[in-house]
């Protein structure tokens, strides 16, 4: 790929633009393991931990929304948390992290790890459109996935403390109730996106996921940089 860099009033876009498509460019890719079932290997976990760090909240994400009721209503949304078992299953991290759990929520949801040349990693739609692969069961130290490893990971270590997430989103759906009750009826799309928004805003309260942000606002600011010392 061929990194362009744009002077004029718009360099600072063409900037942020080269930091995105030219990462890794400067010939110190870093290296992943490959994407098969292989033997449980120090650097093979050590992959995963990294990757947990950088879709720590795109996990949080989808675990919360795939536990609400479905099709998003408020009323019922709202009911669903005000009783006790929201808040069981949010304290549980051992069954919200379920493995098996996890590959059925991210098979369903068609989103999968994938990795990059400079060493971060996202949560993004399966390519083909099919379901992405997850090992359900990953115990094995000879039939080991990293990248199911890297989901769970970043699920346990982001519910860990599952109460800052549970209390944010309830606050934010009385909000959300409130505001409802103001106005006249919301379309099933824009309750989808309210929805969407106050599970990301939940999410950040926890702690692996700030920390998630951070690293990501750290190498944004990194390449930037890096591309403008270029120039």
């Amino acid at each position: 790929m061929v990194c362009r860099h744009g002077l004029g009033p718009y360099w600072l876009l063409m900037l942020l633009l080269d930091a995105i498509s030219c990462a890794g460019s400067d010939g110190k890719d870093f290296e992943w393991p490959n994407d098969s079932i292989g033997e449980r290997t120090t650097e093979r976990v050590a992959a995963a931990k990294r990757a947990g760090k950088y879709i720590a909240c795109q996990v949080c994400e989808q675990v919360v929304l795939s536990k609400l009721p479905r099709p998003h209503d408020q009323e019922q949304i709202s009911k669903f948390m005000g009783g006790e078992e929201f808040s069981e299953q949010m304290d549980d991290v051992k069954s919200t992290c379920n493995m098996k759990r996890l590959a059925k929520t991210f098979k369903f949801s068609k989103l999968e790890v994938v990795t990059q040349p400079d060493g971060t990693a996202v949560m993004r739609s399966s390519a083909s459109k099919s379901e992405p692969f997850y090992e359900e069961i990953n115990r094995s130290e000879l039939a080991f996935h990293w990248k199911s490893f890297a989901v769970e990971h970043a699920c346990q270590e982001t519910f860990r403390r599952g109460a800052a997430v549970s209390s944010s989103l309830r606050k934010a759906f009385d909000r959300l109730a409130g505001e409802q009750s103001r106005e006249e009826e919301v379309g099933e799309q824009e309750l989808k996106e309210r929805v969407r928004s106050a599970v990301k805003a939940s999410c950040q309260r926890a702690k692996f996921c700030k920390a998630s942000v951070k690293l990501w606002s750290e190498r944004s600011k990194s390449s930037v940089a890096g591309r403008a010392a270029e120039l």
